[in-house]
């Protein structure tokens, strides 16, 4: 889970820098992978404006360019970049700066028989993007000599979260935010959430087609229309807040529902309407029903998989992936916005099955907010107006958020029992309310966003995690006697003593399959139909072996054959009796005087 420090700003008040919020994050169970800085990578790279630009005069591609880095002297660069021109701003690299795309630190150079004293450097060179065929332009008010992490908009850091399983409430801004907020480090912004009035109804209509069994699949799926929508690239700022973070931005109506999932981990999807055929139903897919998905693969469904599909076809993976024929592209007019809660289990199994990974898939298995359904296609369709304009249509809804009775009896006593620390019973409670617990008369409520609360150790743990890990005191482990107690059993130190007395007597230890022919296992008493392998590894290793013997004479068969003929074998290992559960016995064979240990 990966924010940038600005955005987490916009849902926390605080001073704080990236490194202490970073250390509080770790300290109250939300482990940071690490901390990136772009611009402090960038940070001997300063901008420049190009005075002139001439041709080189050993070089038709080559340009001589006289650049202004804001020192006494303009320094002379050779550039083959297309574009390198004049009155340009750009990125300048001096001698002596490690180039992030080579690793290598830049060397004044000679090219085509004139010395270049720097490089202009363009994206893939500073690992900023794919472009190379042309250098950074920078904005005409970029003030030369600077670094260029400001000109770049490269001040933000950006923070990764590891997110265990069970807090899918955490994989997304406010989520973090709130945490933060609970543990007394900064306050939480909530804005108040702006219903956006239907302009006309729906004549798209949606329904939940479900057999009894499989009613909780998806209890609620709300959706409205948009018509009227002029789509294409999103504004530069949610480009760039993107990029950050590891998202590609696609177009603004993608990335709407893209940045609300990142923001309140809300999935979402937007549908182009004019492709769908009639209504839209979520169902269970047919077996051996197809979607060609938005990665462009053709995917084989089975009836296990949650889908949302038209009148004629699956045009979705719920909660995994949208399909491609009804994808948004600029020429989209009208779109049907989903917003829908899916079974967490049905959806991890319907990823794992079809090897998709997604960040819609990444939240819905963890858990995501059920009655944050219609408040988040109410951001959605509040975003879409803003950047795509349009009309939106009266919001459609089948179902209902399940809501679930969990009120849990907690005494607050209970933290030093289990927790093994004495925080204050109002401390406690006052903690559990900053995470959005209700706490009435003696029991504790969880809020909807934390499904993985179901009993006070869940309550403990959550009050020490807020109230500090690092505030519990350290106990020695008890040991009852001054000597480890051994942890091998009777049988494992009989098998090491027989397997050591024998190696020291000449022996060499044979390791054979447990199975062998049946055949050859009717010959020891064997061969029966309860000892038969339904499925063996092998055509001449079907049976249960009844002793260790044909396996050690099989042994000495082919030594002999290749002529080692004085030899001395043993073998510990597995016999069976019958093909009855308790049957196995180890045993140590050894083929000298053919006499058996038990």
């Amino acid at each position: 889970m990966k924010f940038t420090l600005t955005w987490l700003k916009e849902h926390l008040e605080t001073d704080a820098d990236a490194a202490a919020i970073a250390e509080k994050l770790t300290s109250i169970g939300l482990e940071v992978e690490s901390v990136s800085d772009a611009g402090a990578a960038l940070k001997d790279f300063v901008v420049a404006q190009i005075v002139t630009a001439e041709k080189h005069p050993n070089a038709d591609k080559l340009r001589l360019c006289m650049v202004d880095a804001g020192t006494a002297e303009n320094l002379q660069v050779v550039c083959g970049a297309p574009n390198a021109r004049a009155g340009i701003k750009v990125v300048l690299a001096r001698p002596g700066i490690v180039i992030p795309a080579s690793g290598e630190a830049l060397k004044t150079g000679t090219i085509r028989g004139v010395e270049s004293r720097g490089m202009l450097c363009s994206g893939r060179e500073l690992l900023l993007s794919e472009e190379s065929d042309g250098i950074i332009e920078l904005a005409a008010d970029a003030v030369i000599g600077a670094p260029v992490a400001a000109a770049l908009g490269l001040t933000d850091p950006v923070i990764d979260v590891s997110i265990t399983p069970n807090r899918g409430d955490a994989a997304s801004v406010y989520g973090i935010a709130r945490d933060l907020a609970a543990a007394d480090f900064g306050k939480l912004k909530t804005p108040p959430l702006e219903k956006i009035p239907g302009k006309f109804a729906s004549p798209k209509k949606i329904a939940l087609d479900f057999t009894p069994e499989n009613k909780n699949a998806c209890p609620i799926f709300a959706g409205r229309l948009i018509r009227g929508v002029k789509n294409g690239p999103s504004p530069k700022g949610i480009q760039e807040r993107m990029k950050a973070v590891g998202l590609k931005p696609i177009s603004a109506l993608v990335d709407v529902t893209n940045l609300i999932a990142q923001e309140y981990g809300r999935p979402l999807h937007v549908f182009d309407a004019d492709r769908l055929s009639g209504n839209l139903h979520a169902r269970m897919a047919k077996d051996h029903e197809q979607l060609l998905a938005l990665d462009g693969k053709t995917y084989v469904l089975d009836g296990e998989t949650v889908v949302i599909a038209d009148d004629s076809f699956a045009r979705g993976i719920a909660g995994v992936m949208g399909g491609e024929d009804t994808g948004c592209s600029f020429e989209t007019k009208n779109v049907f916005v989903e917003s829908a809660y899916f079974d967490p289990a049905r959806i991890a199994r319907a990823g794992r099955k079809l090897g998709i990974i997604s960040d819609a898939r990444y939240r819905f298995e963890r858990g995501v907010d059920p009655e944050f359904v219609l408040p988040g296609l109410e951001l959605a369709t509040k975003m879409i107006l803003e950047l795509c304009g349009g009309e939106p249509s009266e919001i459609v809804v089948a179902g209902a958020a399940s809501k679930r009775d969990a009120a849990i009896a907690f005494d607050p006593a209970f933290v030093a029992k289990l927790g093994g620390l004495d925080v204050p019973a109002a401390e406690s409670l006052r903690i559990l309310k900053n995470l959005g617990f209700a706490v009435e008369g003696g029991k504790v409520t969880p809020p909807s966003w934390r499904s993985d609360i179901s009993g006070p150790a869940d309550l403990v743990e959550e009050i020490i995690r807020i109230h500090g890990i690092n505030k519990v005191p350290s106990a020695p482990m008890t040991r009852p006697d001054a000597v480890a107690r051994p942890v091998l059993t009777q049988g494992q130190r009989r098998a090491r003593s027989a397997r050591r007395a024998l190696a020291a007597r000449g022996f060499n230890e044979a390791v054979h399959f447990s199975f062998i022919a049946r055949d050859a296992a009717a010959l020891f008493g064997g061969g029966d139909d309860a000892r038969q392998l339904a499925n063996p590894i092998a055509a001449d290793l079907d049976a249960l072996r009844p002793s260790l013997l044909p396996s050690l004479l099989a042994a000495a068969q082919r030594n002999q054959a290749r002529g080692f003929s004085d030899l001395t074998l043993f073998e510990i290992g597995a016999q069976f009796q019958s093909g009855m559960p308790g049957a196995q016995e180890n045993a140590v064979f050894r083929n000298a005087n053919h006499s058996q240990l038990s």
